[in-house]
């Protein structure tokens, strides 16, 4: 068990998927907590998993389920002393009523948070850029019907042709993907056709809704003449929202956050 901040909840992370995300996500709520010394910063417990199965593998194929492995890492993390629990992985999230069910802590939806929390002042079409597995499964797709908004999703053609070699590469071809830390140009030139597919489609906010795209978030809002929505941002400031044991005494605090500030847009 770690020991308990009074300002902060324990907040688990469980990464993996791809390598970089829960690194990243750690990385985002410390910018986003507003701590000015080490006393001030969340407490966080990041377990890393690697040997998750791939969720669109499952998705699409029938492969392996990742709900065994994820459920048993969650619980881990809830042993460590974890009293709000996130998995960066959006494609994780088609599995979420077992995980949830899984676990005795909260488990923050970051799909959920992502739809409910987009700022209505980008508009409601948004060009959704995620895996071709939770694109199959619709998840982003009835939570935006749910929360009004219309998701431009990617075609079966965009996503074998952009997507899926860019998240995972190509051996055929020699190229490294997203998962193996390839953020090289090439890798970007096929994510931002991806993305202009949608905005020609009429997106008016382009949505990175797979952890291993966040990585060129930067890159991808210099190219784009839309807003880019980052879904990490999202769930990196409700976690440090849900985080707050109380609003008196945190860094920066105000009454309180209104839901457009937690969901940055990057502009060109």
């Amino acid at each position: 068990m770690t020991a308990k901040s009074e300002t902060w909840k324990t907040i688990g992370i469980l990464g993996g998927m791809g390598a970089e995300a829960g690194v990243e996500l750690a990385r985002r709520i410390i910018e986003e907590s507003g701590a000015r010394t080490d006393a001030e910063q969340i407490p966080f417990i990041l377990y890393s998993n690697p040997c998750v199965p791939d969720r669109s593998e499952c998705l699409l194929r029938g492969g392996p389920s990742p709900v065994p492995e994820l459920i048993r890492s969650l619980k881990a993390l809830e042993l460590l002393g974890a009293e709000l629990l996130a998995i960066p992985c959006n494609t994780a999230h088609a599995f979420y009523e077992e995980l949830a069910r899984g676990v005795g802590v909260p488990l923050v939806h970051m799909i959920r948070v992502m739809t409910e929390a987009h700022p209505r002042a980008l508009g409601v079409s948004v060009g959704v850029l995620c895996s071709a597995g939770l694109t199959s499964a619709g998840v982003y797709q009835r939570r935006c019907a749910e929360a009004g908004l219309e998701a431009v999703m990617s075609t079966d053609e965009e996503l074998d042709r952009y997507v899926v070699p860019a998240i995972y590469g190509d051996p055929s071809e020699g190229l490294i993907g997203l998962k193996g830390s390839n953020k090289s140009d090439e890798i970007v030139e096929l994510m931002w056709t991806a993305g202009q597919r949608l905005i020609d489609r009429g997106a008016r906010a382009l949505w990175l809704a797979c952890t291993e795209i966040s990585l060129i978030r930067e890159e991808l809002a210099l190219l784009s003449p839309v807003p880019v929505v980052d879904a990490m941002d999202a769930l990196a400031a409700e976690l440090v929202r849900l985080a707050a044991r109380s609003e008196v005494g945190l860094p920066g605090a105000t009454a309180e956050r209104s839901p457009d500030a937690r969901v940055p847009a990057l502009r060109a």
